[in-house]
C-alpha cells in the first residue's frame, strides 16, 4: 500500500514536523547544549519513524518534493540580499584562509578514503566516494561521479554507494557540527576569562524593546525581490551553461541577490529590510531541510554496512577533529571562529544549507556572528565545489591507484 502526499499535504507535514522538532529540542537539555537545529530533529525523527514503519508494515509514503529546490533557491537569494560587499572586503584575508582549510580537508578526506579502501580490499574509487565526492560534494556531486564510475569504470553499485555515503554525511554533519562549535566557544570563553581575570560572558545580541515588527508590505517586497532573483538565476544559469560554465542554480541565486543588494546600496534605493529577508530565508531553509531529511530512506544506509560505513565514520570524526584543532585555531580562536568551525564541519560532511542552519541555531543562542555568515556560504557554496573538482582531478591523475 502506497500513501501519496500531494504538495499541500507535504508542506503541511513539513511545517508540523518543525513544531515537533521545536518541542523536542525545548525539552532536551542535550539537544540544546549541542545546538542541534530544530529542522534536523523534526525531519530526521520522521525519517527514522518511516523506516521503522517500513519494517513492520507494507505501507509506503511518497511525497511531493517539487517545493524543495525553490525553497533552497529562496534561502540563498535572501542570503545574497543580506550580503554587503563592504563586509566581504573586511573578510578578504580570512576568506582565503578558510578556502585553503577547505581544500586541505578535501585532500585529507580522499587520502583517508583511498588508504582505508585499500586496507579493506575495496576499489580506490569506493574510497573517493566515501571521501570528498559525497561528503564535501553532497548528493548532487555523488550522483554525478557515481554515474561516471558506473559507466566508465564498471564500478558495481556506485550510485547506491554514493547516495548512501552522502546521506550518512548529512546525518553526521548535522549531529557533529553543533558540539564542535560549542566546545570551541567554551574554550574561547575560558581563554578570555583567564586573560581578563574575570568570568567571560557569551556574546549575545543586545535586546532592543523598541524594534518595530516586520510588516506585511516588507515581507511581500522581500518575497518579490527574492522571486525575481530566482528567475534571474535560472536565466543566468542557462546562459552560462552554453559557455561551459556549470554552476548550481543556488549559487547563481546567491550571486544575483548580492548584486541586487549592493546596487541598491550604491544607488541608495530603499525598501529592502534585512529582518524581513532573514525571516523569509529562515522559513525557506527550515522547510527545505525538513523536506530533505524526512524523505531520506534510512534503510538505504544498509548498503554502507561494513567497510564503507567505517570509512565514512572515520572521515566524519577526522573532519570534526580538523575543524576543532585546526579551523578554530587558524581562524583566531574567538567566537566567530567557533561558529565558522561548526559551519566547516557541516559543509565538509553535509551541505552548505545544513551549515547555515547550524550557524543560525548557534547565533540564536549565543549572539550574532556576521563574519561566519559571510564566509561559509561563499566558500562552502561557491569555491568549495570548484576546488573539490580540481582536487579530484589531481587524485585521478595519480599513478598506481587503479583509476
Amino acid at each position: 500500500m502506497t500513501v501519496n502526499l500531494n504538495l499541500l499535504a507535504t508542506l503541511a507535514l513539513a511545517t508540523a514536523l518543525f513544531f515537533v522538532g521545536q518541542l523536542i529540542v525545548a525539552r532536551s537539555a542535550l539537544l540544546q547544549r549541542y545546538s542541534i537545529p530544530v529542522p534536523v530533529v523534526g525531519g530526521f525523527l520522521f525519517a527514522v519513524a518511516l523506516a521503522l514503519a517500513g519494517l513492520v508494515t507494507p505501507v509506503q509514503f511518497t511525497m511531493n518534493e517539487s517545493l524543495k529546490d525553490p525553497l533552497l533557491l529562496a534561502f540563498f537569494a535572501t542570503l545574497g540580499l543580506g550580503a554587503d560587499v563592504r563586509s566581504l572586503a573586511r573578510g578578504g584575508r580570512k576568506l582565503a584562509i578558510l578556502l585553503v582549510l577547505f581544500v586541505l580537508l578535501m585532500v585529507i578526506q580522499n587520502a583517508i578514503g583511498i588508504t582505508m579502501a585499500r586496507l579493506l580490499d575495496l576499489h580506490p574509487l569506493v574510497g573517493l566516494l566515501a571521501g570528498s565526492i559525497s561528503l564535501t560534494g553532497g548528493h548532487g556531486t555523488a550522483a554525478a561521479y557515481a554515474s561516471s564510475f558506473g559507466a566508465t569504470r564498471n564500478l558495481q553499485g556506485a550510485m547506491e554507494l554514493g547516495m548512501a555515503a552522502a546521506t550518512a554525511g548529512l546525518i553526521l554533519g548535522s549531529l557533529l557540527s553543533g558540539p564542535v562549535a560549542e566546545r570551541l566557544m567554551k574554550r574561547a570563553r575560558a581563554r578570555a576569562s583567564s586573560a581578563s581575570g574575570q568570568a567571560a560572558t557569551p556574546a549575545t545580541a543586545p535586546e532592543n524593546p523598541f524594534v518595530m515588527p516586520i510588516t506585511t508590505e516588507q515581507l511581500l517586497f522581500v518575497l518579490l525581490v527574492c522571486l525575481a532573483c530566482i528567475g534571474a538565476a535560472h536565466l543566468v544559469h542557462n546562459l552560462m551553461k552554453d559557455t561551459g560554465i556549470l554552476l548550481p542554480d543556488f549559487l547563481w541565486a546567491l550571486l544575483v541577490g548580492m548584486v541586487v543588494r549592493n546596487l541598491a546600496t550604491l544607488f541608495r534605493i530603499k525598501g529592502n529590510n534585512d529582518r524581513a529577508a532573514q525571516a523569509v530565508g529562515g522559513v525557506s531553509l527550515s522547510l527545505f531541510l525538513i523536506m530533505a531529511l524526512m524523505s531520506m530512506r534510512i534503510l538505504d544506509l544498509a548498503t554502507l554496512a561494513g567497510p564503507m560505513l567505517l570509512i565514512v565514520v572515520v572521515n566524519a570524526l577526522l573532519t570534526a577533529a580538523f575543524a576543532y584543532f585546526i579551523t578554530g585555531r587558524v581562524m583566531l580562536n574567538d567566537y566567530d571562529a567557533a561558529v565558522v568551525a561548526g559551519g566547516h564541519v557541516a559543509a565538509g560532511l553535509a551541505t552548505t544549507a545544513v551549515a547555515m542552519s547550524v550557524m543560525q541555531t548557534l547565533t540564536q543562542r549565543h549572539g550574532p556572528a556576521p563574519l561566519a555568515f559571510l564566509l561559509i556560504p561563499i566558500v562552502g557554496a561557491f569555491f568549495a565545489d570548484i576546488a573539490n573538482a580540481l582536487v579530484l582531478q589531481a587524485y585521478f591523475a595519480l599513478p598506481g591507484l587503479g583509476f
